[in-house]
């Protein structure tokens, strides 16, 4: 896809985002972690429980990339609310819907304040469980589709390599590798 594609893509993204800015966003974890533990049964349970509670036009269900909790997978935040449900069960799912209606929650509160999660501070991740790592269109609203564009269209490949090194970057595998020294390396091959 040319830029201009994702330029339009990006605009029709922030379009209905404004739409529907006020909606109820029901964000499940659907990284490697989460699937392992059923969360795309979740995902299709919570979703099916919206359409059948008549929520389709106030609420969504967001497949989104890891949450940061993993040993509490599947997890499953609510906002604007800011509620926090983990491990949810396939069977529970449908009960965090019916307490958008008043309903009563089956599912287990998680804790946002709890030390593991309050005590990092996401750079790269800034994002985690808002965007769906798998395509540009939850990207594009916090502005991702303009460094694209920059990358694309201002930078060399060295401008590009050296500003990840300024960054800092650096793998999430168990050694950390600086993603700007990998990246100069390949490029010299």
């Amino acid at each position: 896809m040319e830029i201009e594609g994702l330029l339009e893509i990006a605009k029709e993204e922030r379009a209905r985002r404004y739409v529907i800015k006020e909606c109820i966003r029901i964000r499940c974890c659907t990284s490697g972690g989460c699937q392992t533990s059923g969360s795309l049964e979740v995902r299709d349970r919570l979703d099916a429980a919206i359409h059948a509670e008549g929520l389709a036009e106030t609420a969504e269900v967001v497949s989104v990339g890891c949450m940061g909790f993993c040993g509490r997978a599947p997890l499953v935040t609510v906002a604007p609310s800011q509620m926090l449900y983990e491990p949810v069960a396939p069977d529970r799912a449908a009960s965090i819907v019916s307490g958008l209606k008043g309903g009563n929650v089956t599912a287990s509160v998680g804790d946002l304040e709890h030390p593991f999660l309050t005590q990092q501070l996401p750079i790269v991740l800034e994002h985690i469980g808002k965007i769906a790592p798998t395509g540009m269109e939850s990207y594009i609203p916090v502005g991702g589709d303009r460094q694209l564009d920059r990358t694309l269209h201002e930078m060399s490949p060295q401008q590009v390599i050296d500003e990840v090194t300024r960054s800092g970057l650096r793998g999430r595998g168990g050694v950390g590798y600086p993603t700007g020294l990998k990246w100069a390396t390949v490029a010299k091959m």
